[in-house]
């Protein structure tokens, strides 16, 4: 998204690319991983301690197939797991797993706003544009 300083976090399952200037992250899961609730928890531990505080726009990649635990998947929707983090574009070229993030937007609900795309610079345009959009409503209530 930039060219600014950013931080990398990885792990054997996915690995994090932190622009905490930007408040912007790319989420890359790897291939064949199956992802439970210690493996959510263990991310979010990661950035919270390296960036306290900082909530992100993320762009998230699975572009492999891998697994999310009905579990983790529960807990990935909730509000108190997602206080980190603002908007969610996912990209995936993946069609099962395109259908897969579908239903867990229909079924479980994102407490943040979540979309699912195909092609990756749709979804960064949708992600710019929940930047904008914050940004501009940070804007109206300093103005208040």
């Amino acid at each position: 998204m930039s060219n600014s300083e950013f931080q990398i976090i990885e792990t054997n399952k996915y690995k994090f690319k932190i622009y905490s200037n930007e408040a912007y992250m790319e989420y890359c899961i790897k291939e064949g991983v199956s992802i439970d609730v210690p493996d959510i928890l263990e991310g979010k531990r990661l950035v919270t301690e390296a960036f306290p505080g900082v909530k992100f726009y993320v762009m998230a990649e699975g572009i492999n197939f891998f697994t999310l635990t009905p579990e983790a998947r529960k807990l990935c929707a909730t509000a108190e797991y997602s206080d980190n983090t603002i908007a969610i574009a996912f990209y995936t070229t993946n069609v099962s797993i395109l259908l897969l993030g579908e239903m867990y937007n229909k079924i479980n609900k994102p407490a943040v706003p979540t979309k699912i795309f195909n092609n990756r610079d749709n979804a960064l345009e949708w992600l710019k544009k929940q930047m904008q959009q914050s940004s501009c409503s940070s804007c109206i209530q300093n103005s208040i």
